[in-house]
């Protein structure tokens, strides 16, 4: 053991609070990891009321029964994963009910495993927060001051984006020259779609300035910085405990869309990113990417101005191919409206009303972008499916293009649209008996 771990190892022990926040003192930590069990104990055990331990390659997911919060640390650094055949310690994502913080590139492994949000993104995340937002898990139970930040010049990948000459960010570790391994930030461009995700701050990084950070799903808290506590300065510590405090009240929220990584192969484009490439001086190659054929072919033997006009009436109506390239969906195209459309239900239902080829239409819309509708195919339990889950159902347009259905919204009968981040978590006794 060096000098230089032995006082990092000290750090970590200084306590961060009057007796640390209650609410972390009463709380049940399992760390499951391997390589950097001790550096997570020693800090642990003097900030939360119990904590244990798992080596992540024998952990069992009945071993977290007893615990509050689990902690998954599944780093990058010193191996490779395959990631096309990854074995996740958590089991199955449908089983996977323990509120849990995924460190560092943990977020990954977890996302490309469960087909999850998170699964796309960049190994590049340095110990930096950047646009931290106005949220609970800055102030709760541990105060850490967002506006207490260092002005650094805006990165080199920022600036297409960022065109002020510095940014404001939040130091992590105490010396922020060290060269640390990289943690795990997740493009972010489909958070707003899901109503079990919401963002808390991303992270200076070689990508982009919307990358997340720290940011939850359903039960999944992502601690994207690699760094352990040891590592961690103060406002760093607080975060991390602050992150396991905040998650430790979502038991009941469940992450609900599907998400195939690009790490898998191939991922489809999206209706939005085939309109900008359209758009773009040169589209040729951005649009041989997003399009499948026959439909590349026609498109690009318009003219430039024919091309900008057709994405803009037709982008709309594009779904991905078996072979995830965006090509018409020709019933929707019949029907006039995109499948994320409010009426797409109503529709729906009056064509299966209808009989013949209009129902065999709606019949096979209603199976290509309904994640779980009825089994009884008929116009009768469609209606009556939409009728029961109209308030609870949401469209994602990324991903897998499909209609889900939000079972914490519809247990709650809160509308989707209106429980979205903190309103998601586990009520109180006070609110539960309201």
């Amino acid at each position: 053991m060096n000098i230089k771990w032995m006082l990092m190892m000290a750090a970590a022990l200084v306590p961060l609070g009057p007796a640390t926040a209650k609410e972390l003192q009463n709380l049940s930590v399992l760390y499951v990891g391997a390589e950097r069990t001790a550096e997570y104990v020693s800090f642990l055990k003097d900030n939360v009321g119990r904590v244990e331990t798992r080596d992540r390659h024998t952990f069992k997911p009945a071993d977290a029964a007893s615990f509050d919060v689990v902690l998954l640390d599944w780093p990058q650094k010193g191996h490779q994963e395959d990631l096309k055949n990854l074995h996740c310690p958590l089991g199955p994502r449908e089983n996977w009910t323990k509120p849990t913080v995924l460190l560092g590139s943990a977020g990954l492994f977890v996302a490309v495993s469960w087909n999850l949000e998170g699964g796309i993104g960049c190994t590049c995340l340095s110990p930096e927060a950047y646009d931290l937002r106005d949220h609970e898990i800055f102030n709760y139970p541990l105060k850490i001051d967002r506006f207490k930040t260092t002005r650094i010049p805006t990165p080199p990948d920022f600036q297409d984006e960022i065109k002020t000459p510095e940014i404001d960010v939040v130091m992590l570790v105490a010396d922020p020259g060290r060269n640390g391994y990289p943690g795990w930030c997740s493009y972010s461009s489909t958070f707003e779609q899901d109503p079990e995700v919401e963002f808390f701050c991303g992270g200076v990084n070689h990508k982009t300035p919307t990358a997340g950070a720290v940011w939850r799903q359903g039960n999944l808290l992502h601690f994207g910085f690699e760094e352990s506590p040891v590592e961690l300065n103060l406002t760093g510590q607080r975060l991390l405990l602050n992150s396991i405090a905040y998650i430790s009240k979502f038991t009941q929220d469940r992450p609900i869309a599907i998400k195939r990584s690009a790490f898998l192969g191939d991922v489809s484009r999206t209706r939005r990113l085939v309109l900008k490439d359209a758009q773009a001086p040169q589209p040729a190659h951005s649009l041989a990417l997003d399009l499948g054929q026959p439909l590349l072919a026609q498109v690009q033997a318009m003219s430039r101005e024919q091309q900008i006009a057709w994405a803009k009436a037709n982008a709309q109506f594009l779904h991905p191919n078996a072979d995830f390239k965006m090509v018409l969906d020709d019933d929707l195209v019949a029907w006039g409206i995109p499948f994320d459309s409010p009426d797409f239900f109503n529709k729906a239902v009056a064509g299966l009303r209808a009989g013949g080829k209009e129902a065999e239409r709606a019949a096979r819309l209603l199976a290509r972008y309904v994640h779980a509708g009825p089994k009884d195919g008929g116009a009768v339990a469609w209606a009556a499916y939409w009728r029961e889950n109209q308030p609870y159902l949401f469209a994602n347009d990324e991903g897998e293009f499909l209609w889900y259905l939000d079972p914490l919204a519809k247990s709650r009968g809160v509308p989707t649209a209106d429980l979205r981040g903190p309103k998601r978590a586990d009520p109180t006794p006070t609110t539960a008996a309201r």
